[in-house]
C-alpha cells in the first residue's frame, strides 16, 4: 500500500491533530493564569494619560498660535498697550493675566488681570522670534507663560506675555484614582486625585517619567507605556500609565517643556477572574478521548473491513480456496463488495453456475437505506462537532463577565476628557472668529473681508468654510467652500450653534455679530465673556464659520474608547467616530439610562441586557461658555468582547480551539469520504454487475490504494471470466459443427491467474 493514500493517513492525521488540538486547548486555555493585573485596566490607564497628553499638547500649542496671530493682526494698524490687552480678554477668556512690557528694559506699558510670574526669566534680549512658552510658579500655582511680539504706535515691538494654568482635564476620581503632571525634574505640577505620596508609588512614577523621554519609536506620535509596581502586604498594585506631553511634529512648542502625564490606580490580587477555571483541562481530556473513540471506529468499521475485502479479492484471482467462503462485512458498500466477491467464487467453482439478475434500480421491492461508508464518518462528525460546538458558543456569552472597576471609571473619565477636548475645540472655533471680527468692520465692504477671511482660513484647519452675511442675509465675501446654510435665519447672536435640524449632514458652525455692537462689547473691559450674547434688536451683519465635519470625527476618535458620538440635547447624533445616520437616534439605544444620568457629570455603567454587554459613559459637553448652553453630550460604548480580559483571553482561545477541532475533523474526514469513500461507492456498484454477468464493462483503479488493489482484483477476474465465456462459446459452436471440442494435442484448461 501506498504511504501517502489510501485510508490509512487520514485515520492517523486525524488523531494526530485532535490530540494536537487536546494539547493546545489543555496549555492555552487549561494553563491560563490570572493577571493581577489585567490588560484592560493597564491599557485604561495608558489611554486616560495619553489622552490628557494629548489635550495639554493641544492646549500649550493652542496658546500660542492665538497670542500670536492675535498680535499679528496689530501689524498693519498698531493700538495701544491697554486696548491691545482688551481686544485679546474680549476674544479669548482662557488667559488668567497678560501684559505688555518693552523689550531690553522690562518697562511694563499694560497688565491687565491676574499678576503675571515673570520672576527668574530673562526677557531683556528678544529676538526676531518671541520665546518658546515656559512654566514658572506662582502662589496660585504653576503657571504656563506664552509669549509674542506685537507692534506699537511708536514703531517698535513690545513683548505680550499671557500667563494661564496647565488645564488638566477636569474628570473625577475616586480615592485610587489620580492624574498628575510632571516637569522634566520630575516634580509635580498639578494633580487630580490623591497624591503618590508612599516610596514605591513614587519610584514607579519615577521610572515611568524617565521612560516617557525617549525617542518616540517610528509611527508613534507621542511616547507611551505603563507599568505595574509590586504588590504590597495586601496584594495591591499600583498601576501607572505615562505618556509625554511632546509630540514629533517639528511646529510642536510643547516638546521644550518637558512634561510627562502620570495616570495611575489601585488594583487588589482579585481584579482577574474566570468564568469556567477547569474548562480548559476538562475539555482537553474530553477530546482526548473523542480521538481515541473517533479513530478506534474508524479503524474499525473502515480501515479492517476495507484490508479484508483487499486480501479476499486477492485470494480469489490466485484461485486459492475457492471452496471457501468469502467473509467480510455484511453491511454498506463493503458488505455489497463481500458478497459479489462471494458470487464470483461461486461462478469461479461451477462454470456451469448462470449469474443471477441484477436488481432493477427503483424496481420490485423498496431498496432500503444503506447509508454505508457515510455513516461512521457522520458519526465521527457528529462528536467532535458536540465538543466544539460549546467551545464556539463561549465568544457569544459576555453576560457574565465581571468587568473591573477602574475599567469603567476609565470610560468615564475618557469620555469625559473628550468632552472637554469637543468643547474647548469649539469654544477656541468662536474665540477665533471674535479676535477677527473687529477687522471685518461692519461687514459691507467685500474686499478687505475676503482678505481678513482667506488668512483666517489659512491659519485655521478646524473651518471648511468662512463668510459674512450682511443684515439680509445675503453673502458678502467668503473664503473656502460654498456657504450651507444662509439668509436671514442665519441672522443671530453670538455663539456656537446647529445652523438645520435636518438633512445629509449636521452642520455646527460658530457665529459672530459685527458692527457697532462688537466694537462696543470689545472696547468695555468690564464686559462678562460668559454672559448669554444678546440677538441685535435690529438685524445686523454676521460673520460665520462652518465646522468640518471631519475635524469633529477626529475630536471624537481615540484608541481603545470604542464607538463614540456627540449628540444634541435631544439626543440626536451630530458628529462620531464611524459612520452614522445624521440627527438619527443613538444606534446604542441602551446609553439612554446613562444620558440621563449624565445630566450635569459624566457617568458610566456596565450594561448587560437587550444585547451584548457594553460599558457605556456620557459626558456633557457643559461649561460657562456658549458651548455649555447648547444641551449636547458626548457618549462611548465599549464592548465587552473587545476589553483584554482573562476571561475574554480564555474564550478567544476556546473558540480558537473549537474552530481546530472543526478543521482537523472536516480536512480528514473530507479527505476520507472523497479519496476513499466515493470510488468505494462505485466500486460496489461496478461489483454488483460484475456478478451479475456484465463482463463488458472495464474496472479502472482511481487510486493506488485498497480501493485501488480491490478493483485491480475485479478487473483480474472479469478477464478471466470473460475469456472463459468465450472458451465455452467457442468449444458450443464447435460441438454444433461437429468438429472436436479441443484439436488435437490441446492441454485441457487448468486453474487462473
Amino acid at each position: 500500500m501506498p504511504l501517502l493514500g489510501g485510508i490509512r493517513p487520514p485515520i492517523a492525521l486525524l488523531l494526530v491533530l485532535l490530540l494536537g488540538v487536546s494539547g493546545l486547548t489543555a496549555v492555552a486555555v487549561g494553563g491560563l493564569h490570572l493577571d493581577d493585573a489585567p490588560q484592560a485596566i493597564r491599557e485604561s490607564q495608558q489611554y486616560a494619560a495619553v489622552d490628557a497628553a494629548t489635550a495639554l499638547r493641544a492646549s500649550v500649542n493652542e496658546n500660542a498660535t492665538d497670542l500670536r496671530r492675535a498680535a499679528a493682526r496689530f501689524d498693519a494698524a498698531p493700538a495701544e498697550p491697554a486696548a491691545v490687552l482688551g481686544a485679546l480678554g474680549q476674544a479669548y477668556q482662557k488667559w488668567r493675566g497678560t501684559v505688555i512690557l518693552q523689550p531690553g528694559s522690562g518697562k511694563l506699558l499694560a497688565a491687565r488681570g491676574e499678576t503675571v510670574p515673570l520672576a527668574g526669566l530673562d526677557l531683556t534680549a528678544l529676538g526676531e522670534n518671541a520665546p518658546a512658552p515656559a512654566l514658572t510658579s506662582s502662589a496660585g500655582g504653576p503657571r504656563l507663560l506664552t509669549f509674542a511680539l506685537v507692534a506699537t504706535p511708536a514703531g517698535g515691538r513690545a513683548l505680550l506675555v499671557a500667563s494661564g494654568g496647565l488645564r488638566l482635564p477636569s474628570i473625577t476620581t475616586g480615592k485610587t484614582q489620580s492624574l498628575q503632571v510632571l516637569d522634566d525634574t520630575g516634580a509635580v505640577l498639578d494633580s487630580t486625585g490623591p497624591l503618590l505620596t508612599a516610596e514605591p508609588d513614587k519610584r514607579i512614577v519615577t521610572t515611568a517619567r524617565a521612560r516617557a523621554t525617549r525617542q518616540p519609536a517610528g509611527g508613534e506620535d507621542l511616547v507611551s507605556g505603563s507599568l505595574v509596581g509590586s504588590a504590597d502586604q495586601h496584594g495591591a498594585r499600583r498601576i501607572v500609565g505615562y505618556a509625554a506631553v511632546a509630540g514629533t511634529g517639528p511646529q510642536d512648542l510643547a516638546a521644550p517643556l518637558g512634561l510627562t502625564m502620570v495616570s495611575s490606580t489601585t488594583v487588589d490580587r482579585q481584579a482577574g477572574s474566570l468564568r469556567h477555571p477547569l474548562l480548559g483541562l476538562a475539555a482537553a481530556g474530553i477530546l482526548l478521548l473523542i480521538a481515541l473513540l473517533v479513530a478506534g471506529l474508524l479503524v474499525r468499521t473502515l480501515q479492517r473491513p476495507l484490508l479484508g475485502l483487499f486480501l479476499e479479492s486477492r485470494r480469489l484471482t490466485r484461485g486459492e480456496r475457492l471452496d471457501q467462503p468469502v467473509t467480510g462485512p455484511t453491511r454498506g458498500e463493503a458488505g455489497r463488495i463481500t458478497r459479489a466477491l462471494e458470487e464470483l467464487r461461486l461462478q469461479l467453482r461451477d462454470p456451469a453456475r448462470q449469474p443471477p439478475a441484477a436488481p432493477e434500480e427503483g424496481g420490485g421491492r423498496r431498496r432500503r437505506f444503506a447509508p454505508g461508508i457515510a455513516l461512521p464518518l457522520a458519526l465521527s462528525a457528529v462528536v467532535v462537532l458536540g465538543w466544539s460546538g460549546p467551545l464556539l458558543l463561549l465568544s457569544g456569552d459576555k453576560g457574565a463577565i465581571r468587568v473591573p472597576g477602574q475599567v469603567v471609571s476609565a470610560q468615564r473619565d475618557r469620555t469625559d476628557t473628550t468632552a472637554d477636548r469637543v468643547r474647548q475645540a469649539l469654544n477656541e472655533g468662536y474665540a477665533d472668529l471674535k479676535s477677527i471680527a473687529p477687522g471685518l468692520g461692519d461687514g459691507t465692504e467685500a474686499k478687505p473681508i475676503e482678505t481678513v477671511l482667506r488668512a483666517a482660513l489659512a491659519d485655521h484647519g478646524r473651518y471648511r468654510s468662512l463668510y459674512v452675511l450682511g443684515p439680509t442675509g445675503a453673502v458678502v465675501a467668503r473664503a473656502g467652500e460654498a456657504p450651507r446654510h444662509s439668509g436671514a435665519a442665519t441672522l443671530g447672536a453670538d455663539g456656537v450653534l446647529l445652523l438645520n435640524k435636518s438633512g445629509k449632514e449636521p452642520q455646527i458652525a460658530a457665529r459672530v455679530v459685527l458692527g457697532p455692537q462688537a466694537a462696543a462689547a470689545a472696547a468695555d473691559p468690564n464686559a462678562d465673556p460668559n454672559a448669554e450674547p444678546a440677538a441685535p434688536a435690529v438685524p445686523t451683519a454676521v460673520v460665520v464659520g462652518e465646522f468640518k465635519r471631519e475635524f469633529l470625527d477626529g475630536l471624537l476618535t481615540r484608541p481603545g474608547l470604542g464607538r463614540v458620538w456627540l449628540v444634541d440635547e435631544r439626543h440626536r447624533i451630530l458628529s462620531a467616530n464611524e459612520a452614522f445616520s445624521s440627527f438619527g437616534e443613538l444606534p446604542e439605544h441602551r446609553a439612554e439610562g446613562v444620558l440621563t444620568a449624565a445630566a450635569k457629570s459624566a457617568e458610566a455603567d456596565v450594561v448587560r441586557h437587550d444585547g451584548d454587554p457594553a460599558v457605556l459613559a456620557a459626558a456633557p459637553l457643559g461649561g460657562n461658555g456658549t458651548v455649555g448652553r447648547l444641551g449636547w453630550s458626548v457618549v462611548s460604548a465599549q464592548p465587552v468582547a473587545w476589553l483584554h480580559l482573562d476571561q475574554n483571553k480564555a474564550d478567544r482561545r476556546a473558540v480558537l480551539a473549537g474552530m481546530l477541532g472543526l478543521a482537523a475533523a472536516a480536512l480528514c474526514l473530507g479527505w476520507l469520504f472523497i479519496a476513499v469513500g466515493i470510488p468505494l461507492r462505485r466500486l460496489a456498484a461496478s461489483a454488483r454487475a460484475l456478478a451479475a454477468g456484465d463482463r463488458r464493462t472495464v474496472l479502472y483503479p482511481v487510486h493506488h490504494d485498497e480501493v485501488g488493489a480491490v478493483a485491480r482484483s475485479l478487473e483480474l477476474l472479469r478477464q478471466y471470466l470473460e475469456q472463459r465465456g468465450r472458451q465455452a462459446a467457442g468449444r458450443s459452436a464447435a460441438r454444433a459443427a461437429g468438429q472436436p471440442a479441443d484439436p488435437p494435442g490441446a492441454p485441457a484448461a487448468a486453474g487462473h491467474r
